[in-house]
């Protein structure tokens, strides 16, 4: 496809090859891919012709706005340095390969829709034919990049990560700041650049210029907190709620149960902590509206005072025997109702039990088994409140045959003998005698 012609009589060939046979040839053996770069030659019968084999719509770099423009320089400097690079030993030839008689009208760029220029360059190894003297350098000067630093400021901080779009003539993008708060970009002078903050939306458009630029861009927007307290559904005044906030601490007091936190920057993001007795409340900021924190507390009913535990009772228990010598070493058993508690009594014949595990005032019976092993009857005694040392002696031993029924009939026969003595001295004797005969012989 041709994208360029211009009559032969308008410009001159530089190079020693001949534009009609060699030109093509020998610009790509001496420079390789490089020469993709450059339009094909075609002689024609009044005219030089240049042809392209992409397929779109090629334009002179005259034609371009400023931001293409300068884009389009640049990628021309890349591919005459690239030239350059491939004759390192004939920069005269480097030269008479780059030289056009015009680069505004032989320079040609392609836009490719997606932020992305395509560069020919025709009218290479040409001059202007009317141009007299020596050879002269035509090639325009190289244009400076210049850094464009961004920042978004909220009270005059640098906010670092912070997110937001770029928008240039030819693209819009996603992009966020550094830790510092700053993004920089190298740009030529002339492009118009918007920048839109994702969290507020606010949108800053500006001009790169020719040196370094410096912007920062306010984001701040105010807002407020309150908090609300109740002490058992009333109002909670007198004390006061700690805020924390962006790094920031305050220390606010209730009034009427509210406290209000005016003219807060607002940081999309970030969350506000307020403390009231040992509780806390977060939230998330508003930044259209005023965000409100809410303590509800309630005053705890008393705890019952608890009775002071009574100290453990401490009885001793010493048994003995019928003679009155401690029963060393025997075995005990005390019962009362369902409660017993049993063990060894020690060398002196006692023990120590504690009183609480029986009821006072209430018959105790303690089982006895000396060393010897003998039977012995069951003591009974009664614990007693003011009572902590009982002595308890084992029942004395029982004559054999002997009992309540012998003892009464004892009793009587020495009642009737000391009769007999009375009566001796009567008259009547033998009538006593007769009667003690009968009732008790």
């Amino acid at each position: 496809m041709e994208i360029k012609n211009v009559r032969v009589n308008e410009i001159h060939w530089s190079i020693d090859w001949n534009a009609s046979q060699e030109a093509n040839k020998r610009l790509k053996d001496k420079i390789g891919e490089t020469s993709k770069y450059f339009a094909q030659l075609k002689v024609g019968n009044a005219t030089y012709n240049w042809m392209v084999d992409t397929i779109g719509k090629w334009r002179p770099m005259g034609m371009a706005p400023d931001s293409d423009k300068a884009a389009v320089m640049e990628k021309a400097e890349q591919i005459r340095q690239e030239v350059f690079d491939k004759l390192p030993n004939d920069d005269n030839l480097a030269r008479k390969i780059c030289q056009v008689p015009n680069y505004e009208e032989y320079i040609f760029y392609k836009d490719n829709g997606d932020g992305t220029l395509d560069v020919v360059i025709t009218g290479w190894g040409f001059h202007n034919f009317k141009k007299a003297g020596p050879f002269v350098e035509t090639w325009p000067p190289r244009p400076v990049m210049h850094d464009t630093t961004i920042a978004f400021v909220i009270d005059g901080v640098r906010q670092p990560q912070r997110t937001f779009s770029v928008v240039t003539p030819k693209m819009q993008k996603p992009d966020v700041t550094d830790e510092q708060g700053v993004r920089t970009y190298k740009e030529y002078a002339g492009v118009s650049i918007t920048v839109i903050d994702d969290a507020t939306k606010r949108q800053f458009t500006f001009t790169t210029e020719e040196k370094d630029q410096v912007l920062e861009f306010d984001i701040t927007t105010k807002t407020s907190v309150i908090v609300r307290a109740t002490l058992d559904g009333q109002p909670l005044s007198g004390e006061s709620v700690a805020i924390d906030y962006d790094g920031q601490h305050h220390e606010l007091p209730l009034v009427n149960g509210e406290a209000v936190f005016s003219d807060l920057s607002f940081n999309s993001g970030a969350s506000c902590t307020a403390t009231l007795r040992g509780e806390q409340r977060i939230e998330p900021l508003s930044g259209s509206t005023a965000t409100t924190l809410s303590f509800e507390f309630t005053t705890p009913p008393e705890e019952p005072k608890e009775e002071p535990k009574a100290e453990p009772v401490i009885a001793t228990l010493s048994v003995i025997d019928a003679q009155g010598q401690p029963m060393k070493n025997a075995q005990y058993r005390l019962t009362q109702g369902g409660q017993t508690i049993e063990g060894q009594l020690n060398e002196q014949g006692s023990v120590q039990f504690t009183k609480d595990n029986f009821t006072l005032d209430q018959p105790l019976q303690a089982h006895i088994t000396p060393e010897d092993g003998r039977q012995i009857e069951p003591i009974d005694f009664t614990l007693e409140n003011n009572e902590n040392e009982y002595v308890l002696q084992e029942n004395a031993p029982k004559k054999g045959g002997f009992n309540l029924m012998n003892l009464i009939v004892a009793l009587l026969i020495l009642a009737a003998l000391a009769a007999l003595v009375i009566f001796a001295l009567k008259p009547g004797t033998e009538e006593l005698t007769r009667i003690i005969n009968k009732n008790f012989f």
